[in-house]
């Protein structure tokens, strides 16, 4: 040790953080890259690099506890079952049986329906009841007729 100068807080520093490298600590921040490397080199000079066993223990809890608390953060993701894609094709192939099922049939176009008989319409000014029921049924069979004659009796 050199007694003409005294150790700044500096390099008191860098030796806490140098023996804290020696004993296989984990390095921090304000280690120096240079002390960083004399440290490895001393270590592996002593030992070739090997844990002791007490060490290696505490090094692998530690890991583990790492282990468990990223696995607590991080939503379990679940894979679907197999049959799911079964479920998915019966489930599509029913969606499209339904839309067959359910589709329009027939023309598309608007139907032509006759015109009301002015018969009808003087009956129901009239007030005459029985004349309106009798040229309203004609009417409705005309409409009805159009009808079938469109779509089909069913």
């Amino acid at each position: 040790m050199i007694e003409d100068e005294e150790i700044t807080d500096e390099e008191r520093r860098e030796a806490e953080a140098l023996a804290h490298a020696l004993e296989r600590g984990s390095a921090r921040e304000d280690l120096p890259e240079d002390a960083l490397q004399t440290a490895a080199l001393l270590r592996y000079g002593r030992d070739g690099g090997a844990l002791p066993p007490d060490r290696a223990e505490a090094v692998l809890s530690d890991v583990l506890e790492a282990a468990d608390r990223i696995a607590a953060r991080t939503p379990e993701r679940r894979r679907p079952p197999r049959w799911g894609w079964v479920l998915g094709a019966v489930g599509l192939a029913a969606a499209l049986m339904l839309f067959v099922w359910l589709r329009p049939r027939g023309p598309t176009t608007a139907t032509a329906l006759p015109a009301p008989d002015p018969a009808v319409l003087e009956a129901r000014l009239a007030g005459d009841d029985a004349r309106f029921d009798d040229a309203m049924g004609d009417y409705r069979g005309a409409v009805y007729a159009a009808l079938e004659e469109r779509y089909g009796a069913r």
